[in-house]
Order: C-alpha cells, then sequence, then structure tokens
C-alpha cells in the first residue's frame, strides 16, 4: 500500500489535476488563475514528487541493502514507510538469496543479501529455524544443523536479544530453553545429522570449559581486555610512545576464546539491574532496604531473592514467590542508564537450567567456599569480580595489609578480601567483604562444591559450577594487566613542562565522577558530615583563590530551599573538613579557619579536577606537535570517571547555577572533537574514540561530539556505524528538544560522509 500511494496514486492526482509533463500539459483551462502562474506551482508540484520519490527509493534501497525491516532510533515518516516497503521487497527474496540491485545509471550491479537484523521479532521461516529439544545446547544445535558444533556462534549472532516469546529473552548462548525457536543461517541442513559428541562430553561450550567461567563472566573479561590493550600511542596521562605489549600465544588462544562472549546480553542486563536496584532503593529513604541473597541472571530477567519476604517491590521491579524474591524484566532493562550497583561485590558461583547465579557480599559478610574444588571456583570468581562495569571502585586483594581494607576515605567504595578472616584485624573485618577456603562460620550462605556441582547451603540449591584452573588463571591476568614495555626495551617518556596546575595536590577534590569525593584525606570524614565537607571544600576549590564569605557559604552550599544554614552547621562542617584534610609538609592546615570577619579560603596545593582538566585542555590547544596535544588532550579527558555528580541528589545547586558544569562539559567537549580529528589523523581510532566517549559523560546531547563521531566512522569505513551515529544524534536532540532536529551542519556532514563511504565501499 505504502508503495503503491507513493509511487502510483500521487502521480496519478497529478496528472488528473495538474496535467501531464511528458505530454506537454500543465494547467486546466477551468482554473481561474493566469496560466503562468499555474504551470509554475504544477511544475513545482512534480518536482517535489520526484524529490520525495527519489528520497524513499534511496531509503528502500538501503534499508533493503541492510537486511533492515525496522526503523532505528528517531526517524522521519518517509524513513519509516521506506522500511514497511523493504519489508515487501525481502518477504518477495527467498532467505538468504542474494537481491541484486542497481547502483545507479549505468553502474554495476550490487548483491544483496536479504537478511534480517538478530533483534527482530519477527517468526523465522521453517527452513532456516530450529525448535530446541528437551536437553539441548547451542552446540549441538550447530552440530546437527550446520555439520560443525563450533559454528554455534552464527547462531548466537542470529539469536541474541530476541525476545523468545513467554517474557524470556535469549540473553545467555549457554542457556536454550526447549521449545525456543531459532533462527539458522541459511546453509543450516534440512535433516538433522545422526553423529553426536563424543558420550561423556560437558553440555557447557567448549569455550567454558576450557576458561573456567561462565558466559557472563566472559563478556565481562573481554570488555576488560579491550579495554587495556585498546592501541593508542601512549599510555600514561603524559607518557607518549609506549611500545605495545606482545601477548603470549596462549593468551592470544585464550583471548579468542573469551572475544566469542563480547556481546553477550546477559552482562549488560546484570549490571544494568544491579544499578537499577541500587537507585530506586537510594530514593526509598522511607524503608531500611532488603537483604539481597542470591541473584539470578535468566531468560525471564533479573532475579534478587532476598533474606526475608518483602512484596512492597519498587517499580519496575515485581514481588515473586510471596515476597521472597524481586524480579526485573529485560525489557524493563533496555534504557537503564549506569549509576553506582546496589551490591558492588556480586561473587558468581555457577550455573543451572534456571541462569546464572550469584551472591552479592556487603561489609563484614564472609562466604566460605569449601570442598576440593574450592580453589578454583574462587579463581573463577575473582576474574569475573575484577571484571564488573564498576570494578575501579571495588579493590579485590589477597593481602591483609593492603591500604584500601583499612575503613578510611579513598578512592574505592568497596573491598573484598580473599583469605583467611583470621588474618585481619576485627575492625578491619568488618569494613570488607570476604570469600575464603578455610572452615570458618558463614555470615549467611556458603559454598560446597566439588568438580560436578557446587552447592549454596542453607539454601540447597545446585549449580554446574564455574572452574578455573591456575593455567587459565594467569593467562587471564595476561590479558588484562595494564600495558607494559616489553624486556628490555624502555618507555619513552615526554618531557612535557608541567604546569603546578595539572598535578594532583595533597588532597585532590573529584567532581568529574557520580559520587563526588576528597582524595588524599588522613583520616574519615564524619559520616554524618561527610556529604556536607565534601559539597564543601568542593566549593571553595572551585573559587581558589578568591575568599568566600559565610554568609554565602551558608546560602548557596549547605541552605536549603527554605532557609540558609545556621552558622553552627557551618563551623562544624568546616571543623569536620579541616581534621580529615590535615596539614600540609610546613604542618599548615590544607583547610585554614575562618577569619573573625566570616571568611573562608582553602591552600593553593589543595586541588580540583574540574580545573586540572580545564589547564590540561588549554595545554593541549597551544601544542604545534599533534602527539603532545593528544597527550595533554587525553590526561584531560581521563580525569572524567563518570557522569558528574549523578549520584549527587541533594546538595550542589550551585554547580549549574553557577556555570560550573557548562564551562567544563564546553571544554571537555573541545578536547574531544579536537582529539578525535589529530587521532583520526595519525588513524589512532581506538584513541579518538575513547575522547570522545569520556566527553559524553559531561555532555551527553552535544552535537559537536555527534559529528566527530561521524568522521571517525566514515574515517573508519564503517557505514553501519555512521548510521548509527546520525540515528543517535537525532534521537539525543529530540530528547532535548521534542520534535526537533538536527541542525543543518549536522544534517550536511552526514550526507557528505555517506557518500564518501558509499564511494569508497563501492
Amino acid at each position: 500500500m505504502a508503495a503503491l500511494l507513493a509511487f502510483t496514486a500521487v502521480p496519478a492526482v497529478l496528472v488528473l489535476i495538474v496535467g501531464n509533463p511528458l505530454a506537454g500539459g500543465l494547467g486546466h483551462t477551468w482554473q481561474p488563475a493566469p496560466r503562468d502562474a499555474l504551470c509554475a506551482l504544477a511544475l513545482a508540484a512534480w518536482v517535489a514528487w520526484a524529490a520525495s520519490a527519489s528520497q524513499l527509493t534511496r531509503g528502500v534501497v538501503l534499508h533493503v541493502r541492510r537486511g533492515e525491516i525496522r526503523p532505528l532510533g528517531v526517524t522521519s515518516p518517509l524513513d519509516r514507510v521506506a522500511a514497511r516497503i523493504a519489508i515487501g521487497v525481502l518477504a518477495l527474496t527467498s532467505a538468504g538469496a542474494p537481491l541484486v540491485l542497481a547502483t545507479g545509471a549505468g553502474a554495476a550491479t550490487t548483491p544483496v543479501v536479504a537478511t534480517a537484523p538478530a533483534h527482530h521479532d519477527l517468526e523465522p521461516s521453517s527452513e532456516a529455524a530450529h525448535t530446541v529439544g528437551p536437553g539441548e545446547s547451542l552446540w549441538q544445535i550447530a552440530d546437527d544443523r550446520l555439520g560443525d558444533g563450533a559454528d554455534w556462534m552464527q547462531v548466537a549472532a542470529l539469536n541474541l536479544g530476541r525476545d523468545m516469546g513467554g517474557g524470556e529473552r535469549f540473553v545467555d548462548p549457554d542457556q536454550v530453553r526447549a521449545g525456543w525457536r531459532l533462527r539458522l543461517p541459511a546453509e543450516a541442513h534440512h535433516q538433522r545429522r545422526t553423529t553426536r559428541r563424543p558420550t561423556g562430553a560437558s553440555d557447557r561450550l567448549p569455550e567454558l570449559v576450557a576458561l573456567g567461567v561462565g558466559s557472563l563472566a566472559c563478556a565481562a573479561l573481554a570488555r576488560r581486555s579491550r579495554r587495556r590493550r585498546r592501541p593508542a600511542p601512549f599510555s600514561g596521562d603524559l607518557d607518549l610512545d609506549l611500545p605495545l605489549r606482545r601477548l603470549s600465544e596462549p593468551a592470544v588462544d585464550a583471548d579468542a576464546l573469551l572475544q566469542r562472549f563480547g556481546d553477550v546480553p546477559a552482562l549488560d542486563a546484570f549490571e544494568a539491574a544491579n544499578c537499577l536496584l541500587g537507585r530506586v532503593l537510594h530514593h526509598r529513604a522511607d524503608a531500611a532496604p532488603p537483604r539481597v541473597r542470591t541473584i539470578c541472571v535468566s531468560p525471564s530477567g533479573v532475579t534478587f531473592s532476598l533474606a526475608d519476604p518483602h512484596q512492597d517491590a519498587p517499580e519496575p521491579f515485581t514481588a515473586i514467590d510471596g515476597g521472597a524474591a524481586w524480579r526485573v524484566s529485560h525489557a524493563a532493562l533496555d534504557d537503564e542508564e549506569p549509576s553506582f550497583p546496589h551490591a558492588p561485590v556480586v561473587v558468581p558461583i555457577g550455573d543451572d537450567e534456571e541462569g546464572t547465579w550469584l551472591v552479592p557480599l556487603g561489609p563484614g559478610d564472609v562466604l566460605p567456599v569449601l570442598g576440593e574444588s574450592a580453589p578454583s571456583l574462587v579463581r573463577a570468581a575473582r576474574a569475573a569480580l575484577e571484571s564488573w562495569a564498576w570494578s575501579d571502585l571495588v579493590v579485590v586483594t589477597d593481602n591483609p595489609g593492603h591500604p584500601a581494607l583499612r575503613p578510611r576515605s579513598s578512592g574505592a567504595e568497596a573491598a573484598l578480601f580473599v583469605g583467611d578472616p583470621q588474618s585481619l584485624a576485627p575492625e578491619i573485618a568488618r569494613h570488607a567483604a570476604i570469600v575464603t577456603t578455610a572452615a570458618v562460620a558463614a555470615s549467611d550462605l556458603s559454598v560446597l562444591v566439588d568438580r560436578h556441582a557446587a552447592t549454596l547451603h542453607p539454601v540447597g540449591r545446585v549449580l554446574r559450577p564455574h572452574l578455573q584452573s591456575a593455567d587459565t588463571e594467569q593467562l587471564l591476568a595476561e590479558l588484562v594487566a595494564p600495558p607494559t614495555p616489553p624486556a628490555g626495551v624502555p618507555a619513552v617518556q615526554s618531557s612535557l613542562p608541567v604546569p603546578a596546575a595539572l598535578a594532583a595536590g595533597p588532597v585532590d577534590v573529584r567532581l568529574l565522577t557520580v559520587t563526588p569525593r576528597l582524595d588524599g584525606l588522613v583520616e574519615e570524614l564524619p559520616p554524618n558530615r561527610a556529604r556536607r565537607s565534601v559539597e564543601l571544600v568542593a566549593y571553595l576549590a572551585l573559587h581558589q583563590p578568591d575568599v568566600i564569605t559565610s554568609d554565602r557559604l551558608r546560602t548557596r552550599v549547605l541552605g536549603s530551599s527554605d532557609a540558609d544554614a545556621a552558622a553552627k552547621t557551618l563551623s562544624n562542617t568546616a571543623y569536620a573538613a579541616r581534621r580529615a584534610m590535615g596539614t600540609d609538609p610546613a604542618g599548615r592546615p590544607l583547610f585554614p579557619a575562618g577569619t573573625r570577619n566570616g571568611l573562608y579560603q582553602l591552600a593553593p596545593s589543595v586541588t580540583v579536577d574540574v580545573q586540572r582538566a580545564m589547564a590540561l585542555a588549554t595545554e593541549g590547544k597551544a601544542q604545534t606537535e599533534p602527539q603532545l596535544a593528544m597527550a595533554y588532550y587525553r590526561a584531560a579527558l581521563a580525569l572524567v570517571e563518570g557522569e558528574p555528580l549523578a549520584n549527587a541528589l541533594s546538595g550542589y545547586s550551585w554547580w549549574e547555577a553557577e556555570g560550573h558544569g557548562a564551562r567544563i562539559a564546553a571544554v571537555l567537549v573541545d578536547a574531544a572533537c579536537a582529539l578525535a580529528a589529530l587521532a583520526v589523523e595519525g588513524e589512532f581510532f581506538g584513541l579518538a574514540r575513547e575522547g570522545l566517549e569520556k566527553a559524553r559523560l559531561v555532555e551527553p546531547y552535544s552535537e559537536a561530539l555527534s559529528r566527530a563521531a561521524m568522521e571517525l566512522a566514515a574515517a573508519e569505513g564503517d557505514a553501519d556505524r555512521l548510521r548509527l551515529e546520525w540515528r543517535d544524534c537525532q534521537r539525543r536532540v529530540d530528547a532535548l528538544d521534542p520534535g526537533s532536529t538536527p541542525s543543518p551542519r549536522t544534517e550536511t556532514l552526514y550526507g557528505e560522509l555517506s557518500r564518501r563511504v558509499l564511494v569508497s565501499g563501492a
């Protein structure tokens, strides 16, 4: 119908009303207006139709060429019509058969495979689909239908992320359910093979057996490995030309196995659900949060089992089993933004027919892992623990003297000690979560594990354990280790003139992160004054070297919307911060006491990441050498740890009101765009992408960043990424101002880059 209206009905109406331009007829004698005016209007109508038809034709060709039967992101009505026409074109072509489309007058034809995207939920045709039988694994299905079990990745690529019906989604290649209808590649056999795997072979995917971890942990490790080995001309803030580290052959093999799980949706679901629970419980200040006993990631969603039943599950969670557990569906997690998790320390144990099971641990919790395979399970768990999205906020150590185990203010939000709790001082044991293979009393759960099963006591759940050998542990450690120079090859250090403003002081205020904090404190801030103390110091640090009055601090920083803070509140808050910050090497306080006139000022050596980032970006703009400029720009963007102040749910109203947020966003967007341009010119594509990702944490709606990202995609020759960046730009603009579209500059750039990529790829 769309094609009929677009290509036949509209021109038919035009012929009827204004005449056929090919036959020399334009206008009608019964029109009262002058004939010249009618001809001009008629000609404009035909030109408008021709332009729309041309754009629609290009849209249909693009959708069919890429197998896209659903437009992505924010779309125009014309794009939606093109997608619907593409459905009909694809439906008329046989599954997997090439569709030949002309690329232009006189141009050679291009074969286009008509395939649908993996995440669409149309029912696959019977000749390219398989109904999962009881007990079948993805490896077995690939062996039966494709002739080689190692081709399970092809089946996974076509199905991961799909809605399988009944509220279930395919999120883990190691978890398939009987009755699911899976898409298969076009070359799949119609008759199943009679050959089977050797008797006694594991039902798990062979890669998981080799690596000794589950799909969820493999995905986290794959992401961590990619981040650590991202190509760049330097690794430290200001270190240049660091030689790339060469991996051993076994480590390369292990990495190849890991990367097969790089896009497993189960990881995103687990991390999003954990962060979502933390956010919704933080807003429920009216009740104490329930204690989570276990977490299960399954096709039905992510389930948090509770120590005590709670019926009043917060939206979008649903209470199940009489309130014994809360579950959130995968659909509710699709748009969840990252934040701080409810449970930073989460230990994966194993899986069963229901899903992958993990145990969260809080400060002071002890999880004994006992049995002949206990060391193997702990090795597997530790690899995953250090690879979650928030792992930079969690210290995992087997050193009882590690400084992060002490209850003090630091960059770490949580700590896990792996070892005998008897080796820890009582005050440290109360602060850290503990996993041990020693036979000690458990805080709640304990794990008994051998080569075949891991049992969670006292809940009695029996799992297929994730067991990792010591050799595999070493290979994975090699993969995720930070880049270091090869033996005998020293790193080349830059001889940069480093201004004093670029280095962190004895106390450094961190605001370019989700939770504001003070690094370098000599003692912990009192819990009842910690939030206000950090905000007070942050305000003073941002206004250096100005002297700030007590009235201003009481009104803007410590006051509420209803009233200013009392003088005693300011005095107590300043005193708490002064004690925690300590003194400089000369014995002078880093936070001097206020004067008799009520004036406050920090010592000049106290720094703030916002000013350091701006200083680094300024130095970058002043450089004439591309590598030096990139070094400074990257150092500025490296200070961004997360969305600034995302977890600061109260206070900091002055941050935007005084323009600090807008200023740092403008500086870092400019730095990221400049870095991307230089990096693309030097073909350091990973470095360009890293800088843009950092800047988007500060300013997610910047069209300048979208243009830089599109130019990066074009430089890499990635047409799909270019189009996704354009769609993402449309979505961001619409979200910021509903109904709006990207600027003509951005639209023109997308058109130019699209033509360039199509020409280069032809």
